[in-house]
């Protein structure tokens, strides 16, 4: 054995199984993995909410007759306003840059539709004749010309979002890709009972019930779709190689859930006892009888 080829012996024995000597350096030679272990992960599960919009009536205790007091009232259905839309949304168009989402405003009606019902079923409890419930600027002329009172509800929300961020894509049940996010909301509820002149929608009496803010955290899944993000050459190492198809997601400014409307909901739940409990201390048939005549003064002075 020539000297050159011992040389090239001992080398080779000091390298490392799965290495090959070139011209000034190593060939790594990598193992294959078998393909067929590879597991996905399980398709995540997209919670319902199934009882978003459910508002029981509250209990009506047995009252006067109907009609037994000689008064007649407009029942609005109660609005909202959003403090960083600063628009009142019973009727009106509510930008996309307010804090309430399409899911919570339609959380947010169905509230308001039992409160309408339940507030006039109250007031017909307690003897007086009622119209409604109607939006506000639905109230027709006969309607307002034939009331003494108008009776309305309104909520403000004040809903800050905070420490917002998306924390991983998924893939959800049924085949749908998502993007998971999270982040922190304070709501703040304040309610304002009004009376006003039906006419001339003059207020003429006005209360509050503060129901505080409290804080949340919440996670959300907004729906992804793929798309063919561009193409690029692949070399083979051998002066050949291929095109290759690039793919990624993409939102589809859908949500496949919303924990912020659950959220919500819960809270209009748990306000909703209090809200008509003060309705109807607020909603006095005293009171109201005291207000029909300065109603009926207002409308002489303005001469309706």
């Amino acid at each position: 054995m020539t000297t050159k080829k011992i040389v090239l012996t001992i080398i080779a024995m000091a390298i490392p199984l799965g290495f090959l000597l070139y011209p000034f350096g190593y060939l790594v030679l990598m193992g294959c993995v078998e393909s067929g272990s590879y597991q996905p992960p399980p398709a995540l599960p997209i919670p319902e909410y199934t009882d978003l919009f459910s508002f029981p009536k509250s209990g009506i205790p047995e009252g006067k007759k109907a009609g037994s007091v000689n008064l007649t009232a407009v029942i609005i259905i109660p609005e909202f306003k959003d403090t960083l839309n600063q628009e009142y949304a019973g009727g009106a168009k509510v930008s996309a840059g307010g804090a309430m989402t399409k899911d919570m405003i339609k959380v947010f009606k169905s509230f308001a539709g039992s409160i309408g019902e339940d507030v006039e079923a109250r007031l017909v409890a307690k003897g007086m004749t009622t119209k409604g419930p109607f939006a506000l600027s639905e109230v027709t002329y006969p309607d307002k010309k034939g009331a003494d009172l108008t009776v309305m509800i309104n909520v403000i929300f004040d809903i800050q979002y905070t420490n917002q961020k998306a924390l991983r894509s998924a893939q959800f049940v049924g085949g749908r890709q998502g993007m998971i996010s999270s982040g922190n909301m304070s709501v703040g509820v304040k309610v304002f009972y009004y009376m006003l002149e039906p006419l001339s929608e003059e207020k003429m009496w006005i209360k509050k019930l503060d129901l505080g803010v409290q804080d949340f955290n919440y996670e959300f899944a907004r729906g992804q779709e793929q798309y063919v993000s561009g193409t690029h050459f692949v070399s083979d190492g051998c002066g050949g190689g291929y095109n290759r198809t690039d793919y990624a997601w993409r939102d589809m400014d859908v949500y496949l859930y919303d924990g912020r409307a659950k959220i919500f909901s819960d809270i209009l739940k748990d306000a909703y006892p209090q809200v008509m409990k003060t309705a109807n201390v607020y909603f006095d048939v005293n009171e109201m009888l005291n207000l029909k005549a300065k109603s009926q003064e207002i409308r002489e002075r303005k001469r309706y």
